[in-house]
């Protein structure tokens, strides 16, 4: 069901794109004739703008969702072994720490992600589950280090 509406989404972004472009090498190309060029510009001005603040926007709303994901997360299994007083600690810059009896003995990368079917963020680690890791869980199953992603 999300391929669909995962193509959809990718094809109207490239259809917006490629107006873009087009507004612009139209823009250019007449712009000995003011009545064409002048609103063609501004229109690429606007559109360009409008893209420009849905990004920015996007991203800001990203970085405040992620700031729920911080702090300490019960870890199942560190490298295939099952481990009771493992856990992950997520940090503001987007890095983790892997603390077992209160000693880092690992560090990796860390993101959130949505998907079409999946309402809101989930968590992803390095080398960690391909399962949905929820922030309310405080749950992860697995990190494999010995396997690189």
């Amino acid at each position: 069901m999300a391929g669909p509406a995962l193509a959809l989404k990718y094809l109207l972004l490239f259809a917006f794109f490629a107006f873009l472009i087009f507004l612009l090498v139209y823009s250019i190309t007449i712009r000995r004739s003011l009545k064409k060029s002048i609103p063609a510009g501004i229109l690429f001005l606007v559109l360009a703008g409008f893209a420009i603040y849905v990004y920015r926007n996007n991203n800001k709303n990203e970085y405040e969702a992620s700031k729920k994901f911080l702090g300490d997360y019960k870890l199942e299994k560190l490298d295939r072994k099952k481990c009771d007083s493992c856990k992950v600690r997520l940090y503001d810059g987007y890095t983790y720490d892997i603390i077992v009896k209160d000693k880092i003995v690992g560090d990796g990368k860390w993101h959130i992600e949505t998907a079409v079917d999946i309402p809101g963020y989930f968590l992803k680690v390095d080398n960690g589950p391909t399962s949905v890791v929820w922030e309310h869980d405080r749950v992860i199953d697995y990190i494999d280090r010995t396997q690189k992603k």
